[in-house]
């Protein structure tokens, strides 16, 4: 009777640690694929100019919402900085397009017919640099 007892009690705790171990093990999966998931999004169509200012429209291709904080103007091809755009933190859903706008510090010189890349990062630091010529 013993015995009995004894491999009961065996299978149910083996029971109970498997139950406990298959939980943990969907919590941790469901948590590392959701930090894994990266940012995406891209630069559809973008302007500047020194009397309008930049235009663009960022389109965020992902599956998170992407939340785009700051806009740098570089030169191109060495990618020197030339000045940073201040705007408000803008997030786009995912499958979303926003145009983004924003007048130019009195700081940054931009020159028509020249070729800039425009440099967009989000919140939490993921890049996408796109490349315009600048207009009247």
């Amino acid at each position: 009777m013993a015995a009995i007892l004894l491999i009961v009690i065996t299978v149910v705790a083996a029971v109970l640690l498997y139950m406990w171990f298959s939980g943990y093990l969907t919590a941790t999966t469901t948590k590392v694929s959701s930090m894994a998931t990266p940012e995406q999004f891209q630069v559809t169509a973008a302007s500047l100019s020194a009397s309008n200012g930049l235009t663009a429209y960022v389109q965020n291709t992902g599956t998170v919402p992407v939340t785009i904080a700051d806009i740098y103007i570089l030169s191109s091809p060495n990618g020197n900085l030339l000045c940073n755009i201040t705007i408000p933190e803008t997030t786009i859903n995912p499958g979303s397009t926003v145009e983004i706008t924003a007048r130019l510090p009195s700081t940054c010189s931009i020159s028509q017919g020249t070729a800039y890349d425009l440099l967009f990062v989000t919140s939490s630091g993921t890049k996408y640099t796109t490349s315009v010529v600048a207009s009247s």
